[in-house]
């Protein structure tokens, strides 16, 4: 099976020019980084870090592509993913998982940033 990187018209999509979307990629990078280096001891963990992270740039661009109630869940759905990366790198005492931890924090506050309202909520 093919992954279509581009549209029909050969221009890309338009959220991944987004600056959000392209962090949460390298924080994809950098999970898949930790949870090759913590597979021998802990293969559970380092699966479930896996499916986390690569969740999190998909419903960043549900996010970005999505308005409305659509856009609230998504968004919601990305802090979600981006809490179960940080639970899983919590279980390897690393740099590393301490580093991706705080990837996944500044992440988050730019999620919450990007897509709440000015109280805070998702609308």
């Amino acid at each position: 099976m093919a992954f279509v990187t581009t549209s029909p018209d050969g221009e890309r999509p338009a959220y991944k020019a987004h600056p959000l979307w392209g962090r949460a990629i390298a924080l994809t990078r950098e999970a898949y980084r930790l949870s090759n280096a913590m597979r021998a001891r802990d293969a559970s963990t380092a699966l479930t870090l896996r499916r986390a992270a690569v969740s999190v740039p998909a419903h960043v661009a549900s996010a970005l592509s999505a308005t409305g109630s659509r856009r609230a869940e998504a968004a919601l759905a990305a802090r979600g993913a981006l809490a179960e990366v940080a639970r899983q790198a919590r279980r390897d005492n690393s740099p590393a998982a301490r580093s991706l931890e705080s990837a996944v924090a500044e992440l988050d506050a730019s999620v919450l940033f990007d897509f709440a309202g000015e109280d805070g909520s998702f609308s």
